[in-house]
């Protein structure tokens, strides 16, 4: 097997959570992309980084000093997750009753939300690594974190 495929292998095996990225663009248009490469990186100041694919369409609203939420879902909305990967679901992404559309777009009923302002954006491949500052976040007490491995969710 080639490398690529080993590493594909390889990487089913990590437990990821599921968190959607949302945002608007300078025009108002709302975005939302289900997204599993995000970590934090420091607390000082406290910031993350998530990973997107220059192919998707919230890719080109990410611009410096713009804002964004990780919304990270709980094992209930995993169909919510399911609309955000899908493009040809694209026009559902917002449907969902539970979306705050002030300022930045938010799922109420999210894990947690982490709201941040991007900071610095780094061209990587087919990629592009997006860090950001964390200007706000909120979460609720009780914990059932989606999570995706070997190709399924948990």
């Amino acid at each position: 097997m080639s490398v690529q495929d080993n590493f594909r292998l390889a990487m089913r095996r990590y437990v990821y959570s599921v968190s959607i990225m949302s945002n608007k663009d300078v025009s108002g248009n709302l975005n939302a992309i289900t997204v599993s490469s995000v970590t934090s990186i420091s607390m000082e100041p406290p910031s993350l980084l998530v990973c997107i694919n220059k192919n998707s369409r919230i890719h080109d609203s990410l611009v410096l000093e713009s804002e964004f939420c990780i919304n990270l879902l709980s094992k209930e909305q995993e169909n919510l997750s399911n609309v955000c990967s899908d493009e040809e679901k694209y026009d559902q992404r917002f449907d969902d009753k539970n979306w705050n559309h002030e300022g930045v777009p938010y799922l109420q009923n999210a894990q947690s939300n982490i709201f941040c302002k991007i900071d610095k954006l780094t061209s990587y491949h087919t990629h592009t690594v997006v860090i950001g500052t964390v200007l706000d976040s909120m979460f609720k007490d009780n914990i059932a974190t989606l999570t995706y491995v070997d190709g399924k969710y948990e």
